[in-house]
């Protein structure tokens, strides 16, 4: 992948508001939900969501850890799809109470059982006018 790609990525992975996480349900089917990522550690390679337990996205991941992000740019039409894992995040991913990590509209949710996932990402798919690139970042296993 390009450096200008790359950057165009991660630009536009630390200024989504909100990105579209899809994962697979028990029959096999994709399930997508929009979610707000925390506003802190937004990474290339790594993106950690609030949501609760008792959340479709979060059971679906009893099936199969295999997810994709997507976001994108109207001011440019530019878009990342991220390909990857996503897991629960134990309380040790965060150097301080993930509480703190949370955004205003995140701390109103208030869930009652609520989790954080982590996306870990393996492939990044940009797509800037007309162009695409696709970089495979991690050679680890999706299940």
């Amino acid at each position: 992948m390009q450096h200008t790609t790359r950057q165009t990525a991660l630009h536009l992975i630390q200024t989504a508001p909100v990105f579209t996480l899809a994962t697979v349900d028990p029959n096999g089917f994709p399930t997508m939900v929009a979610l707000s990522p925390l506003p802190t550690r937004r990474r290339l390679e790594e993106l950690f969501f609030y949501t609760s337990r008792q959340t479709t996205t979060a059971q679906n991941l009893q099936t199969s850890k295999r997810a994709s992000l997507f976001c994108y740019n109207l001011h440019d039409y530019s878009s990342v799809m991220l390909r990857g894992r996503l897991s629960l995040a134990g309380t040790d991913a965060f150097d301080q109470d993930w509480h703190l990590e949370l955004n205003a509209f995140q701390r109103r949710l208030a869930y009652k059982d609520p989790v954080i996932l982590r996306f870990q990402t393996n492939a990044v798919k940009v797509r800037q006018m007309m162009t695409m690139d696709h970089l495979e970042l991690l050679d680890q296993p999706l299940d």
